[in-house]
């Protein structure tokens, strides 16, 4: 990497995001280098993918074999990002998603409509390959699907449950091949998804969007750098990063003619806050002060159950690729005293983690024998809730730092009245449902517990309400973009990693034309 190089965009990131939109400005033929704070992983050799808890001390395995590195911190993962550990659930979300405060008169609407995102989430599904059954939903817009696996015996006991109380279970939709496309084979069913895949049936960005875009020459892949700040010039243009070596703790910069950071939500509004200057004093890009704020990470509920039919049953090899099944936002044309609604991912635990055996009750031979009884029979069911933008914020932490001396990035979370009564409710629909299916409870979650990070720097039409622009560049700096979960104005119930490689599909050629064109 020459010093004096200037790229026509450095991307901070090279997850689900990042790589994404680095791989369509590159096939556009735009000069562009991905920065990403961890190391290159060889996503064959270098997980613990088929490991068994056995093999390790407490019977935890470790993401990544001795030796190494990577996803051993917030600021330490790898090219691929979370893409390479990820569930691969692809939804797309709806027009009532986009438009949540003009359906509901809660939460916020997108800048534009689900027709403005439905050709790139087509795009995306054609290039990774995303399986799953035409529903005809509403609220679950169909798209571009491989055939869907089929569902498990479990699976079915719950759809007849579900059925029982009119509400419906679908084939679950991931980035997971259920047949082989593009020289990668399908899914063999080991159930360690989210320990990495060693074939790469499920998509990850290194292997899907970075690797293959290498061959048109006009990408570079910087691992190991650590983005430290977004620099920007007295007249207010961003000119590049400034990272730290991850190994040998040296400074470097990349310079480029645009910036765009996706780093994964929390850390992509971190750097943003980090990026301060005469400009901006408050963090870059934050002359509406709305930089961290309006942070609205998904939460969850959790169930653990027997499923009465299956206890005492033959174990079977039947993890497949963890949730074959799903059940889809049901609430939207029903009675409730909340806005928004929640979804259901289900059976997606794998059995190697046997944590729930503690609470058996029992002791000695025949304690062994409840719990082996009850293996095939046991069932996680966890249901996501739409979070409304509230007082949940991100900030840097002023007296704690990094082993990088960078100041740790801090999650506000407090759950509004209208968050609680969806939580409660999707509690007791999730009970309910598995009592219809004649499940034993084993345990019922009482808090709910924040996942999907999404929001923070926002989009909107609105400079003074919103940090980016329909096309994440910010309102503030032309050739700035954020481009990941941290633009989120309202969340969904559903997954969000479909949506923002949509949105990184939009933007790049977004960004690609306005070079074109000289006017970035």
């Amino acid at each position: 990497m020459a010093a004096d190089k200037v790229y026509d965009v450095v991307v901070v990131g090279a997850g689900a995001s990042g790589g994404t939109l680095a791989a369509h400005l590159a096939r556009a033929g735009v000069d562009v280098c991905v920065i990403e704070g961890g190391p290159a992983i060889n996503t064959r050799t270098d997980f613990n993918t088929h490991a068994l808890p056995y093999q390790f001390e407490n019977r935890a395995i470790p993401t990544m074999k001795p030796g190494k590195p990577g996803f051993d911190s917030e600021r330490s993962r790898g090219v691929g990002g979370k893409s390479l550990t990820w569930n691969a659930v692809a939804w797309r979300f709806s027009e009532r998603d986009f438009k949540g405060r003009t359906y509901e008169g809660a939460g916020e609407d997108w800048p534009f409509h689900y027709a403005d995102l439905a050709p790139y989430y087509s795009a995306i599904e054609r290039e990774v390959g995303v399986c799953g059954n035409r529903d005809g939903l509403e609220d679950l817009p169909d798209g571009e699907f491989l055939p869907p696996v089929p569902m498990k015996c479990t699976d079915v006991a719950v759809m007849k449950g579900a059925a029982k109380l009119g509400v419906k279970v679908i084939h679950v939709r991931k980035a997971t091949l259920s047949r082989p496309m593009k020289g990668r084979p399908a899914c063999h069913f080991c159930g360690n998804c989210m320990a990495g895949c060693d074939v790469v049936a499920k998509y990850n960005s290194a292997d899907v969007h970075l690797k293959p875009a290498l061959k048109t020459g006009k990408l570079t892949i910087r691992p190991n750098a650590i983005v430290r700040e977004v620099t920007v010039s007295n007249e207010n243009r961003v000119t590049g990063v400034k990272y730290i070596d991850r190994e040998s703790r040296r400074e470097g910069e990349v310079r480029a003619c645009v910036v765009v950071v996706s780093c994964a939500c929390v850390q992509s509004v971190a750097l943003l806050q980090m990026s301060k200057s005469r400009l901006y004093p408050d963090g870059l890009g934050n002359s509406s002060g709305h930089l961290g704020k309006h942070f609205i990470p998904h939460f969850t509920g959790g169930v653990q159950c027997f499923l009465g039919e299956f206890v005492g049953k033959t174990s079977v090899n039947d993890e497949g690729y963890l949730d074959h099944a799903y059940i889809p936002s049901f609430m939207h044309n029903r009675k409730r005293d909340y806005a928004r609604s929640f979804g259901v991912q289900f059976n997606y635990q794998n059995r190697r983690a046997v944590g729930w055996a503690r609470m058996v009750k029992g002791f000695g031979a025949s304690y062994k024998q409840a719990v082996k009884e009850r293996y095939p029979a046991f069932l996680t069911f966890a249901p996501y809730g739409e979070m409304l933008p509230g007082k949940s914020h991100v900030d840097l932490d002023p007296n704690v730092k990094d082993s990088y001396g960078l100041p740790r990035a801090r999650r506000h979370v407090f759950y509004s009245e209208n968050d609680i009564k969806i939580f409660k409710d999707m509690t007791k629909w999730s009970v309910e449902i598995l009592k219809a299916a004649g499940a034993d409870i084993l345990a019922v979650g009482e808090e709910p517990r924040t996942n999907h990070e999404l929001g923070g720097a926002r989009m909107g039409a609105d400079p003074k309400t919103s940090v980016v622009n329909q096309w994440c560049q910010s309102h503030d700096v032309k050739n700035l973009f954020v481009v990941d979960g941290a633009v989120f104005p309202s969340a969904s119930e559903k997954n969000p990693t479909h949506t923002m490689m949509a949105l990184a599909a939009r933007t790049a050629e977004r960004i690609a034309g306005e070079l074109k064109r000289r006017s970035l």
